[in-house]
């Protein structure tokens, strides 16, 4: 059987590094990784460049600090991290034969580091079903592996047309709860700016509204948009109150999906009730285009 994804092993007392073949999938190899944080990353350039490396570094020198305190990796910085992961995802790069991009996964223990380099899934679809689920995550601002287990019984709700499931405070009495994050990725609403009601619709007249950030895990794509938000004077409001019939437009974002539109929102309390949105919403687009746009720019030869 041919193999679906290469992992490479490295020990830090050692320093040994192993490479071999495995069947599992990304999140089969997630499952079994033990206790620890981890990252996920892709590749552009046909398999060239790592899109927001740096960010991903930084993700793991913040989440160790949390985590792993007491870990055999002594040297917790992103140069640190960086000259030890570049060169052994190199040479998972090297051996893996897939075709397109990859999904690089990225396992840190106490005694060593797992990396696992897979074909990267991305979207069927040019946008997306969300379904509101009532919960909110303990300690989101940690890449822990333990939230790998945590979310499978979230993940059993994601079957077709649901893309992905996002926390609310309550999915039965959504409206003026609070959202916060998906499964794996953040998620955005989009509104008309107060006064613009009449105004042509163009990117200008809306705002973008978050969660707090101290609320989710601030992922890698959710950072990169807030940047170009700031860049292009976006409005960002950090109150995430659902407001179904306001709202205009939805995204999620994450490694794979990058800026997904969303098309409709289930809630309530089996999903029975719906509420759609414009998939083409001006904001989204013009954010949608942007991240498109600097996935080369923002990305780390490897």
């Amino acid at each position: 059987m041919q193999a679906t994804t290469v992992v490479v092993d490295y020990n830090y007392a050692s320093g040994k590094t192993t490479i071999h073949d495995s069947q599992q999938s990304a999140k089969e190899f997630m499952l079994n990784g033990g206790s620890g944080i981890y990252t996920a990353m892709r590749t552009v350039s046909n398999g060239r460049r790592v899109f927001l490396f740096e960010d991903h570094m930084q993700r793991i020198v913040n989440s160790y600090k949390m985590v792993l305190a007491d870990g055999q990796h002594g040297n917790n910085t992103v140069e640190q991290w960086s000259a030890l992961l570049r060169p052994l995802i190199r040479r998972g790069l090297n051996m893996y034969a897939g075709d397109g991009e990859s999904k690089i996964t990225v396992l840190v223990g106490k005694c060593g580091v797992h990396i696992q380099l897979a074909k990267l899934q991305e979207p069927s679809s040019a946008s997306c079903w969300v379904r509101f689920i009532g919960g909110k995550r303990d300690h989101p601002e940690a890449k822990d592996l333990q939230w790998v287990h945590e979310r499978e019984v979230l993940e059993r709700l994601i079957v077709p047309p649901i893309n992905e499931v996002v926390l609310v405070d309550s999915a039965e009495d959504v409206q003026d709860s609070r959202f916060y994050e998906g499964t794996s990725s953040n998620f955005f609403a989009v509104r008309r700016l107060r006064g613009q009601e009449e105004q042509q619709s163009t990117f200008i007249n809306y705002e973008l509204i978050s969660a707090p950030l101290d609320s989710v895990l601030l992922g890698t794509v959710m950072k990169l948009v807030l940047r170009i938000c700031e860049a292009d004077g976006i409005p960002v409001r950090h109150q995430p109150l659902v407001e179904l019939g306001i709202w205009e437009g939805a995204f999620v974002t994450s490694t794979s999906r990058l800026v997904l539109p969303v098309e409709t929102i289930t809630y309530g309390d089996d999903g029975q009730m719906s509420q759609k949105l414009d998939a083409e919403n001006p904001l989204v687009m013009h954010l949608r285009e942007r991240v498109l746009n600097m996935a080369r720019e923002r990305s780390t030869e490897i």
